[in-house]
């Protein structure tokens, strides 16, 4: 997207907003999606967020939610009234960047590790130990975001069923405890992906669509608020209440 469609969307979203008075966190849980973050005040890449923005944001959003006397969640199976935040790939700023801050307001976050990127040996994702260093923190929840990341409803069946199980298998063995929670990779699935996952025994799983999680039937299809580069804390506010559902 570019600056002048996204100033475009913004425009009309604060417009919906009043209009509409969007409150969708008073219906379920609002799930927030982050990506990469790096340390400074601006970023080109539609996925690595500036800490800056991030921490303006975080704040922003708690005291939004002192205010109206709602909640951080921790994301789950069963929907719940809230705000819920995770993160996509296993970034190496998640640790570094996110989690201190995360910890400091107390709010849960769910990490979606993609065991590919995290042996690759590339010093933007998280190693393994890593990974068990950032799972002793509080509140924090580790799941798979696949073992290659690829798309899961293009792969055939053997692949998928590779796909799940070495992911899970791997992110298990490394933490040393359960596992059952998954992010699709690219948002890719289907119905016979989401039976799939099911299979392996995951619990719940989360999609790249735009919504509320208001029901335990999107328990393997679980709504989530993408956050952009360029977005302030005020959009992202904007954006957790809903202004922005109708265009993601």
């Amino acid at each position: 997207m570019n600056r002048i469609k996204y100033l475009l969307g913004v425009g009309l979203a604060e417009t919906v907003a009043v209009i509409r008075r969007s409150n969708a966190i008073l219906l379920g849980t609002r799930t927030l999606m982050y990506h990469d973050l790096e340390e400074g005040n601006s970023s080109s890449a539609i996925y690595l967020l500036s800490s800056t923005s991030f921490r303006n944001q975080m704040r922003t959003l708690s005291e939004f939610a002192h205010e109206k006397q709602t909640r951080f969640v921790r994301l789950t199976a069963e929907p719940q009234p809230g705000l819920a935040v995770t993160f996509d790939d296993g970034y190496r700023s998640t640790l570094t960047i996110a989690a201190p801050l995360l910890v400091e307001l107390g709010i849960p976050f769910h990490v979606f590790a993609t065991k590919a990127y995290c042996q690759s040996g590339d010093g933007r994702y998280l190693t393994e130990r890593e990974l068990r260093e950032l799972s002793t923190l509080p509140n924090v929840v580790i799941g798979t975001h696949g073992a290659t990341h690829t798309h899961f409803a293009k792969v055939s069946a053997a692949a998928l069923e590779r796909e799940l199980s070495d992911a899970r298998d791997w992110l298990q063995q490394t933490l040393q405890m359960p596992v059952n929670s998954l992010s699709y990779p690219h948002g890719s699935h289907t119905s016979t992906v989401s039976e799939a996952v099911q299979r392996h025994g995951y619990h719940y799983a989360c999609s790249s669509q735009s919504g509320t999680f208001r029901s335990t039937t999107q328990r393997f299809n679980i709504p989530r608020i993408d956050i952009w580069s360029r977005d302030s804390a005020r959009t992202a506010l904007s954006k957790l209440r809903g202004a922005w559902d109708w265009l993601l």
